[in-house]
């Protein structure tokens, strides 16, 4: 298998693992957590869980798998940049994105924007040339997921933190090939560790009471494992085999997971602005593929 086939399955699957924070999230909300509590309970659960399953690994060799390279800054501080990235940006913005429109109209714009700041950062500090087929196949991508989640009511605000909230995951995806961080579970550790301090600020600002019982905890473990553990997982695993704008367009198919999950599990018909939607973004994976060798 060369590094296309298996960076595009590992995107894939983290979109598909990334499908399951929209429902899991919202059944929390419902439960009485605030959006602060699940970003920070979740990152931190998913840190111990990894924390004792590579518990007898010792440090230095976490360290030394994740980066041989020589660099001016140490492999923490790296890991730190990155994490205040696409951990701490990502969910902060996003949060605050939530409360100024649709949850869908959020994520057509916090994906679409990671995609194009991939592609416009891979650029600008990898010096990785940008092709039509990649610039098509990107819009193409965007123009799926919009014709997929997008709804009509929308807000300045609500533009402003979700571009912020994508931009900052894009240059993450952008930094970790940057810094050369090798992608995997130890990675991934430790860029929990990191984006659980940041996110204890907001959560302790808004710190309140929480009443747990068992389909919380439940809720939170499902958040822990899926999408925080095992989808940065495959990101960053996606990113080791391909450049960061085809790994962001790659993960543009989340909607796509989302709606057949929807369909198998609470039996939703997809409409047929989903079908065209699907056409559309599986061609634009397909285009900036095709643009380069990964």
């Amino acid at each position: 298998m060369n590094n296309l086939i298996i960076g595009t399955l590992f995107a894939l699957c983290a979109a598909a693992l990334n499908a399951s924070i929209g429902v899991i999230s919202k059944l929390l909300m419902h439960s009485g957590l605030s959006p602060q509590d699940i970003a920070f309970l979740k990152t931190v659960i998913a840190f111990f869980f990894l924390s004792v399953f590579l518990f007898k690994v010792p440090v230095s060799q976490k360290i030394a798998f994740i980066s041989n390279t020589p660099s001016k800054l140490s492999v923490f501080t790296q890991i730190a940049i990155c994490a205040f990235l696409g951990i701490f940006s990502l969910f902060f913005f996003e949060t605050i994105a939530y409360n100024h429109g649709a949850a869908a109209n959020v994520v057509v714009v916090l994906m679409a924007s990671a995609a194009i700041s991939a592609l416009f950062f891979g650029r600008l500090v990898l010096k990785e040339s940008i092709y039509i087929h990649s610039i098509a196949g990107t819009l193409l991508a965007v123009a799926g997921i919009s014709l997929i989640s997008w709804k009509g009511e929308n807000s300045l605000l609500m533009l402003i933190n979700a571009s912020i909230a994508g931009t900052g995951y894009g240059l993450f995806s952008v930094l970790i090939k940057k810094f050369r961080l090798n992608g995997g579970l130890f990675l991934t550790k430790y860029l929990l560790l990191f984006g659980s301090v940041y996110l204890a600020v907001p959560f302790l600002i808004n710190f309140h009471s929480i009443s747990f019982n068992s389909n919380i905890i439940l809720g939170l473990i499902g958040l822990a494992v899926l999408p925080t553990i095992l989808g940065f997982y495959c990101t960053t695993k996606a990113l080791t085999y391909l450049p960061a704008a085809k790994v962001q367009v790659t993960e543009l198919s989340e909607p796509i997971f989302a709606a057949l999950m929807a369909w198998v599990f609470i039996h939703e018909q997809p409409t047929l602005s989903f079908l065209y939607g699907a056409i559309f973004i599986i061609s634009g994976i397909v285009l900036i593929n095709k643009a380069s060798k990964a």
